[in-house]
């Protein structure tokens, strides 16, 4: 039995130190490119008129700050669409203030009403890409909660003309506003995470900064396969690996996202994001809870082990398991004191207001290991997920069979525009249709055509 138990600890260890080794050296290979995006000169080329879609809810940490921040931008072509679920949301008042305010930017605000059949998010989306003026030819995304750089649309769209991108996104960097545990911890995970999906390849759509033209968006069929999904992003990100379409992360754009959770909304965020990997990327979901499940074992059974067995007199097994977990401890400092050396650069000035979150992330790898396997195991057999105060329930392919708000169930609601063109206010009116083309991807040329396509009647 001893036998036995000590051959699949050495197993589980060594396969958990060769995952390890393997994330690090993904990790260097995100700063190296990091380093090498900061170092060449992309102008930005002209991509036509730019409208930028804001979904909004509640207020945030910082939300006017966020949101003024789209007005100061550089690219001077753009046009703004908040979208709130209605005027009794506080965000609406603060918005229309900004519209008010801010003369220099054409800015809408389109009022969605509450959905019933997907993410109250996504029908957001949808009703802000409705309400698009015909003459937008690039469609930006972005969260309420970040607060981009003067020069964010102009480095987000301009790999848009290259024959080889056809999304471009980028990431957020937690910024704690209180030197919190919670904080600390959900800032180091977002960092792993960043670390792990912003790359020169396979690169996920982050919906809280990302760009693609309107050809490529509708070609992708992509507001037709929102309908009834919760996932804005990663239900994109799908859509694009089925197409084999190229997603390019911008390591410039990486935008600043102010924090300060308790546990519960912490736990909630985190469970959040782990559900919406189960249901639309669940190979990378399970990749994660393998690596995570034999990390645990690695970790805290070498750890544990190790010490008890050093007790009880096996000196040479107890040894090996604290050199394990040791290991594995170091291989997650390296990977963080990278992460931050690419830090540097996404934050600038501001990153010195950043070393107690930096030693911490160098310092807590049991800590985020734990709390990171408890919310992807959490998940595993989840049906629902709550998201600012809207349940959801989805089936296995990630479609939403049912919405409730507060206790009951809700009805759609026709979404009106508030803004400075009363001519498009017809856009938004009655039931939302999307226009069903089918994309061609041509391998030898890698260009992209759209033609009008018709689909047949069962």
């Amino acid at each position: 039995m001893f036998i036995t138990a000590t051959f699949g600890f050495v197993v589980i260890a060594a396969l958990s130190l060769l995952a390890g080794f393997m994330l690090t050296c993904h990790v260097w290979e995100h700063r190296r490119f990091v380093h090498g995006g900061f170092g060449i000169d992309l102008s930005s080329r002209f991509i036509g008129r730019v409208g930028i879609i804001v979904p909004c809810k509640d207020v945030d940490l910082k939300l006017e700050e966020n949101l003024r921040c789209l007005f100061d931008q550089t690219f001077d072509n753009y046009e703004i669409y908040f979208v709130v679920e209605q005027m009794q949301d506080p965000a609406w008042r603060v918005i229309r203030k900004l519209i008010d305010s801010e003369k220099q930017v054409a800015a809408n605000l389109v009022v969605a009403g509450q959905s019933s059949e997907q993410g109250q998010k996504i029908h957001n989306l949808l009703c802000g890409y409705k309400a698009l003026a015909p003459d937008i030819e690039t469609i930006v995304f972005a969260d309420c909660d970040v607060a981009p750089d003067r020069d964010w649309i102009s480095r987000l769209t301009a790999p848009l003309h290259l024959v080889q991108v056809h999304a471009v996104s980028s990431y957020r960097w937690f910024l704690p506003l209180k030197g919190t545990l919670v904080n600390f911890l959900l800032s180091s995970i977002n960092a792993a995470a960043m670390g792990l999906t912003g790359s020169r390849r396979d690169a996920i759509i982050w919906g809280g900064s990302w760009a693609i033209t309107r050809r490529v968006f509708d070609g992708a069929e992509i507001p037709r396969l929102w309908q009834k999904m919760l996932s804005d992003d990663l239900c994109a990100t799908r859509r694009f690996n089925q197409l084999r379409l190229n997603i390019h992360f911008e390591p410039r754009c990486i935008v600043k996202t102010p924090i300060d959770y308790s546990f519960s909304g912490m736990w909630e965020f985190l469970r959040r994001q782990c559900f919406m990997g189960r249901r639309y990327l669940p190979r990378r979901w399970l990749a994660g809870f393998a690596y995570t499940s034999v990390s645990m074992i690695a970790f805290w059974g070498g750890l544990l082990g190790g010490v008890s067995m050093a007790v009880g007199g096996y000196q040479w097994a107890g040894v090996t398991g604290v050199a394990v977990a040791g290991l594995l401890w170091i291989l997650s400092a390296i990977r963080a004191h990278w992460r931050h050396r690419a830090a540097m650069l996404y934050m600038g000035g501001e990153y010195k207001q950043q070393q107690q979150a930096r030693w911490f992330d160098l310092c807590s790898y049991p800590l985020t290991l734990t709390i990171l396997w408890c919310a992807l195991l959490s998940v595993s057999a989840a049906r629902c997920i709550r998201w600012r105060g809207i349940l959801y329930q989805l089936d296995r392919s990630g479609t939403v069979l049912r919405v409730q708000h507060d206790g009951f169930l809700t009805k759609g609601q026709m979404p009106l525009l508030n803004g400075p063109s009363e001519n498009r206010s017809a856009q938004t009116s009655g039931e939302l249709k999307f226009p069903h083309l089918k994309l061609h991807v041509s391998d030898a040329e890698d260009t992209v055509e759209i033609t009008q396509h018709k689909r047949r009647a069962a």
